[in-house]
């Protein structure tokens, strides 16, 4: 049985009366829309940042910025090639030990006479507190003897303090200076014999090591000691040479202390 028309409008105002009227929460949906708001802002913001750092990433390789360390094949993965350390390439070394500021001068095998010959140091002779004295030396022998050296103004000298080398020449290599050594050999001659003595003015040696001056030097000049070297010397019969020293070589030395 169907209602009639006046009776289900009556129903239906009187339903609507008590219902009141129609609201709507909209707080919920507000915080909704700002949160999807907000999290669409983040991951716009960190897209971004990517991007930045990718293009800062582009532009120090592009500047030759260093690329990141490979790992080595084939041995220790666990090395990383950026921590190596690679030794430099190492000097050459002379098979002797050379003439060096700062080091002990070493003389196993050194004699102020070697065969009928004897060297001294005749003269080391002060000029001024700028410059280091004038040396020479004085050859003695037992029997007559020509000898072949090298020119006396080519004589090794060396200036020692406390057994240490401080200066002289002309082979004298910087600290740390492992380079080889050498003179010329020039031919040089002379005559010695019994009651005749040879002597040789050797000029000036000059060279201090650094840090070092020769005012300094004249100041205490009692603690400096003066070293000419030759040898070795060979021959025999009235002839006989002197060669290019080295230090690990038999020598012919003579000894002196500065003085004024």
């Amino acid at each position: 049985m169907q209602p009639d028309e006046p009776q289900l409008r009556d129903g239906l105002e009187v339903v609507a009366a008590q219902a009141g009227p129609l609201r709507l929460d909209a707080a919920p949906v507000v915080r909704r829309v700002r949160r999807r708001r907000r999290r669409r802002a983040l991951v716009g913001a960190t897209a971004g940042t990517a991007i930045a750092v990718l293009a800062v990433t582009a532009v120090v390789g592009s500047l030759g910025g260093a690329p990141r360390p490979e790992r080595a094949v084939g041995g220790d993965a666990s090395v990383d090639p950026s921590m190596a350390v690679t030794s430099p390439a190492a000097s050459p070394v002379p098979d002797s030990p050379v003439f060096m500021c700062g080091r002990r001068l070493d003389l196993p095998d050194s004699a102020s006479t070697r065969s009928v010959l004897t060297m001294t140091v005749g003269t080391a002779r002060y000029r001024s507190d700028d410059v280091g004295p004038m040396l020479g030396v004085t050859f003695t022998a037992t029997a007559a003897t020509q000898v072949t050296s090298s020119p006396p103004s080519l004589f090794q000298v060396l200036y020692l303090r406390d057994g240490l080398i401080v200066g002289g020449g002309p082979m004298l290599n910087d600290p740390g200076d492992m380079q080889p050594q050498g003179i010329d050999a020039v031919g040089y001659a002379f005559e010695v014999g019994p009651r005749r003595p040879a002597q040789l003015d050797l000029g000036a040696r000059d060279r201090l090591c650094p840090s070092l001056t020769w005012r300094q030097i004249w100041s205490e000049f009692e603690a400096y000691e003066v070293v000419v070297l030759q040898g070795p010397v060979q021959g025999g019969s009235g002839q006989l040479s002197i060669g290019i020293p080295a230090l690990s070589g038999p020598l012919l030395t003579g000894r002196a202390r500065l003085s004024r």
